[in-house]
């Protein structure tokens, strides 16, 4: 049989070069295709070996007979680029081939860069994609900061604001908006409506560089009241609710209760400073408050500045400085410590977004690093089944380029067919995230698929079609010819691409072993948090948002009076247990704060970031919030009686330590003078989490709804049943009070418990699912090596346990080098993971990126997989009758 074989090869070497390079590929394949399915023995497949010589030794004298002529410089190019496509027909050949290795290969792939794809829109729409103005590289974000109230990048005060525009020359213009939406009624067709509206200067659209799409925005002078309120409608109002009809600008509608002039349409897309802006309105601030205290004490608007041409940012950040120190002199009751900062416009939407969008592309990084080492070795290990094919090419001449071209075309069509399909996955995963997630840039355009995206994809394809394709390639190069065709690719050059499988392998448990330690570390601290108790109720609480618009209800008594009647109602209704009214829900974020005093306090003994909501008696009962010590609200605290004020337990724990602070009178103010409005504390309630369960609650003050009111408030009813159950009622006896007055929004507080831990639960699912399919890569990886390795010491075995040896012993033998090569890369992955979780940290609730729980239970669920992965091929090998191997053998 091989001098047959030498017989061909030699047939083989006898025709031209350009001939070798060209068909030798195709010839071999053909040839050993052919053997396989050769049956009769050794002499049938010796007569096919000699007839098939014969055929080449014919080829070869007829092309040796022809003469050679030189080849033109188009001939060669015609050469290389067939010379390409005959390498692509071969490779898909092949690949049909192995369809079991060839569509593990794509679909571990497709799962890489399908993940990555999904991950970089996301990045892309927050990290690249122009947000929606004009030279926005000009545009910075301004903001407050104080140390003594721990403010980093808080919103500023109206009066500071208006004293950067003036004072800083290096600001072509400064803008503003409020940090909180506001609520329009409006009626279309007898169905009212609350429409989201954003406050905003006079300059506002100017500063931005954004142009309405019919007629114009607002005026500087409009900043102040000027007698007409006027309004810019978004382009997706204008299209819903004004049927796009040009003749809207110019005219005036009910808006609020108010007649406001719709002065212009903004373009398509455009709904900054929030995604959910569906119409402008200009401040109107009265004039009187450029001098009043509380407009410089007060902090609800945020800045955004242009820079004059020729002014970098260091310039700006300088000038700025200067003018703060300038104020902090002229105002130092508001201003003594206060201080300013300004960032890029982009850096400055996108800081609450950053860490988690990194930390998932970190992990999506390591998870196509994994599945490229899994497709490397599976690659490898079908090399060392193709290594007497891959010699027989040697020794026809084929060089060690042209073998690892081969080798890497194969490859790379694997990954164009890997991307296509990762490509329809990111696709897919971009809808799943835009389900899950609640990270975003208000009136930035949303996560979706675009060039920018596309071409990341393609590049990743590329770039892991060679990364995965080189080693194989490389190894394919290597290793002695004569051994290759004498052992079938059993020998030392199978033992060399053993080794280097089995540190493919370590790498992957390494890295899987990062990814599923990061899911375990998220998955402990959210079920922590879960468990944190929010200190009120969550389940059969419906909480609905409800504005009494000014047109309608002009003084505070007319605004009291319809809450009162709301809550008398809802409360006599069946099916409904208490009803209360909130300024703000819990976990829906702070509410405002300020600092206090004490009567009786030194000057020097001052409160810092207290947080302020407005409620009701009926808040607290709905609720279960408890009444610690003290009093709750009473019918007598009304307007004309002694401002009251209850606190939580952790207010009196900093504030109050050792004393009792019921009947304590304290002011909203560092300073008290005859101006401050001093409150009564009557009673201590539980506290409750204002941000999330993994954010311990702050000192906070409720005040009396009758006393401190406002229009728009949270009405909460508790009833036995669905929360939503309860919406129909409250649909009735809102439409029986005023039909005219719209439900804003309707949340099951369970929802807003919820919605306070999503961005732990994003990054956790996204986390967990890179983690399992890692644990899957790395298994099917330990699996494949040691398949390979029972197959090369198939003979060994037989020999063992031909000559008594137990099987329990030889799979112990046989597991000893694989379990010995997860341990390896257990140990290096939980090193690393020591220094890679630390990203994790500000997102953990209650554990540490050490924790040894989650280590034991990460290292026990990867060993039980790769043992197992370990132990079937294993057992599979010992399992076989020894006379059969060594016959075969």
């Amino acid at each position: 049989m091989r001098s047959g074989e030498r017989m061909f090869r030699l047939a083989l070497r006898l025709t031209p070069r350009a001939f070798r390079d060209r068909y030798a590929d195709e010839i071999v394949a053909t040839h050993q295709l052919r053997m396989k399915d050769v049956d009769g023995g050794r002499l049938a497949r010796l007569a096919v070996t000699l007839r098939e010589t014969r055929g080449v030794l014919w080829v070869a004298l007829r092309l040796r007979a022809r003469p050679t002529l030189p080849m033109s410089p188009g001939a060669r190019r015609a050469r290389v680029l067939e010379g390409i496509a005959q390498d692509i027909r071969f490779a898909a050949r092949t690949l049909r081939r192995s369809p079991s290795y060839t569509a593990a290969a794509v679909v571990v792939l497709a799962l890489g860069i399908g993940a990555g794809t999904a991950i970089f829109s996301a990045l892309n729409a927050f990290f690249f994609r122009p947000l929606p103005f004009a030279d926005e590289d000009r545009l910075v974000m301004l903001y407050e900061t104080n140390p003594e109230f721990g403010w980093t990048d808080a919103a500023s005060a109206p009066a500071n604001v208006l004293d950067w525009r003036e004072q800083v020359s290096a600001f072509a213009d400064v803008a503003a908006w409020s940090d909180f939406m506001d609520g329009t009624t409006y009626v279309a067709d007898g169905e009212p409506m609350l429409l989201a509206a954003a406050s905003v200067t006079g300059n506002f659209f100017d500063v931005l560089g954004v142009r309405p799409a019919l007629g114009r925005g607002f005026r500087w002078e409009e900043t102040w009241e000027t007698g007409q309120p006027v309004a810019v409608l978004s382009h997706r109002l204008w299209v819903t609710h004004f049927g796009a009809d040009p003749g809207v600008v110019g005219g005036v509608y009910e808006l609020g209760g108010n007649h406001v002039e719709v002065v212009g349409v903004m373009p398509e897309g455009f709904t900054f400073p929030s995604s959910e802006t569906q119409l402008w309105y200009p401040w109107s601030w009265a004039t009187e408050n450029r001098e009043a205290v509380w407009f410089r004490r007060a902090h609800f608007v945020r800045p955004i500045a242009r820079l004059a041409p020729g002014v970098t940012h260091e310039q700006a950040a300088a000038e700025l400085e200067l003018v703060v120190r300038r104020l902090q002199e002229a105002y130092p009751e508001t201003n003594s410590v206060m201080g300013a900062g300004m960032m890029p416009a982009r850096d400055f939407l996108i800081r609450q977004v950053r860490r988690p969008l990194l930390i998932l592309f970190g992990a999506v990084g390591l998870l196509l690093l994994l599945a490229c080492a899994n497709v490397a070795n599976l690659t490898l290990v079908r090399g060392a089944e193709r290594g007497r094919e891959l010699a027989l090419r040697h020794a026809l001449g084929a060089g060690r380029l042209r073998v690892a071209r081969q080798l890497l075309t194969e490859n790379l069509l694997l990954a164009v067919a890997a991307g296509i399909i990762g490509i329809g996955l990111g696709w897919a995963g971009v809808r799943a995230m835009a389900a899950l997630t609640t990270l975003g840039i208000d009136g930035a355009t949303s996560i979706a698929l675009d060039g920018r995206v596309i071409l990341f994809t393609v590049g990743v394809t590329l770039v892991s079609g060679v990364l995965f394709g080189l080693v194989p390639a490389i190894r394919s190069t290597r290793g002695r010819i004569s051994g290759m065709l004498i052992d079938g690719g059993t020998g030392a050059s199978s033992g060399a691409r053993l080794r280097t499988v089995r540190t493919l392998v370590i790498a992957e448990v390494t890295l899987a072993l990062l990814l599923v330690m990061g899911a375990g570390l998220m998955t402990r601290s959210f079920l922590l948090m879960r468990d944190v108790d929010p200190g009120f109720r969550t389940d059969g609480v419906l909480a609905v948002e409800i504005s009494a618009p000014p047109g309608r209800y002009a003084s505070r008594d007319e605004v009291l009076a319809f809450q009162d009647r709301l809550i008398e109602a809802l409360e006599s209704r069946p099916g409904i247990d208490r009803a209360g009214i909130i300024g703000q829900l819990p976990l829906a974020g702070p509410s405002w704060s300020s600092q206090f005093q004490a009567a009786g306090w030194p000057a020097d003994r001052v409160g810092f970031e207290i947080l302020h909501r407005r409620a009701d008696a009926g808040y607290f009962a709905a609720l279960d919030i408890p009444l610690v010590r003290g009093r709750m609200f009473e019918p007598r605290d009304r307007s004309s009686s002694m401002p009251v004020v209850l606190i939580n337990e952790t207010f009196a724990a900093e504030h109050f330590p050792g004393e009792d602070p019921i009947g304590q009178r304290i002011a909203y103010d560092r300073a008290p003078d005859e101006n401050s409005i001093w409150y009564e504390i009557i009673g201590i309630v539980g506290d409750q989490h204002q941000v999330s369960p993994g954010v311990p609650a702050r000192a906070e003050a409720f005040e009396n709804r009758h006393q401190d009111w406002a229009r728009t408030n949270w009405v909460v009813v508790r009833t036995p049943a669905d929360p939503m159950s309860a919406m129909p009622t409250v649909r009735s006896v809102l439409s029986e009070l005023d039909p005219l007055i719209p439900i804003a929004e309707a949340r099951p507080l369970r929802e807003v418990w919820r919605a306070s831990m999503a961005r732990e639960e994003f990054i956790l699912t996204l986390l967990t699912i890179f983690g399992v399919v890692a644990l899957l890569l790395a298994t099917v990886g330990v699996y494949a090596v040691t398949a390979q390795a029972a197959r090369r010491r198939t003979r060994e075995i037989g020999i063992r346990m031909a000559l008594g040896a137990n099987a329990a012993d030889v799979v112990i033998l046989m597991l000893g080098r694989s379990l010995a090569m997860v341990g390896a890369g257990v140990v290096i992955g939980l090193a690393l993971s020591l220094v890679a979780n630390r990203a994790l940290t500000s997102m953990l609730y209650g554990v540490t990126p050490a924790d040894p729980l989650t280590a034991a239970a990460v290292v026990l669920i990867l060993s039980v997989g790769a043992g197992i992965a370990c132990y079937l091929p294993v057992r599979r090998a010992t399992a076989v009758d020894p006379v059969r191997t060594l016959r075969q053998e």
